[in-house]
């Protein structure tokens, strides 16, 4: 006889042809492939080749939101409670971007990173900078930074590129250049936004710190990542 366990893993999602549709679609958005897209995830390798492939017929709620995290998606979209792949009710319209030089058509500016400060801010180092042509279609004004360690692991390894665009909104939950007075910057998760300061997170440690606001002048959103190559 089948546990109940049992059978909700044989028993099919009502909503798996949606799920299915909406996590392909948003895989290929990223410019990921499925076995980074889950390694990323936390999920393991095949774990979206898998549920595409109809070996996972029931996919957890908390499995999915881990994967949204990384397609930069809210769950409800892959169940298809939701119409588009993030609502943003915690936009930050006061923290102004700073001007980035424009590119060419076809190309954005790479700023090469080396070792961060003790604080794990770094600068954008002019000297450091190159001419780079993206994989993804991207507005002018993105540019991209190599990530200079794994405290944003396993989101954003030592190495990787990552889109940063000044003029996307960034929301609670989300992954940005913060950007201080100072004009160092630091890959971060936003937690909280307040009048009064702005709680970050380091992924490794899952640490949570704490900004003054009045020492952050812009919060960036990362729009993507990949390899350089």
């Amino acid at each position: 006889m089948k546990s109940r366990a049992d059978d909700k893993k044989t028993r099919a999602h009502p909503a798996l042809d949606t799920i299915k549709t909406r996590v392909e679609e948003r895989v290929a958005s990223a410019g990921l492939s499925k076995n980074e897209a889950s390694r990323r995830a936390g999920l393991g390798l095949s774990y979206v080749n898998d549920l595409l492939a109809g070996k996972s017929l029931n996919p957890s709620r908390e499995s999915l939101a881990k994967l949204g995290q990384i397609l930069d998606t809210d769950v409800d979209y892959f169940f298809g409670a939701q119409g588009s792949p993030r609502v943003s009710s915690h936009p930050v319209s006061n923290l102004l971007p700073i001007e980035m030089p424009q590119s060419t058509a076809g190309t954005i500016p790479l700023f090469h990173i080396g070792l961060p400060d003790p604080d794990g801010f770094f600068p954008l180092v002019a000297e450091r900078r190159a001419s780079w042509t993206s994989p993804l279609l991207v507005s002018r004004d993105v540019y991209a930074i190599t990530v200079p360690d794994d405290c944003m692991a396993p989101r954003y390894r030592m190495g990787e590129v990552a889109l940063v665009s000044p003029s996307t909104p960034v929301v609670h939950g989300g992954f940005a250049v913060v950007r201080q007075t100072d004009d160092r910057v630091a890959i971060r998760q936003i937690i909280t936004i307040s009048a009064d300061k702005i709680v970050v997170r380091c992924l490794d440690s899952n640490t949570d710190i704490d900004l003054p606001r009045k020492n952050v002048k812009a919060l960036e959103r990362i729009i993507a990542s990949c390899e350089l190559v």
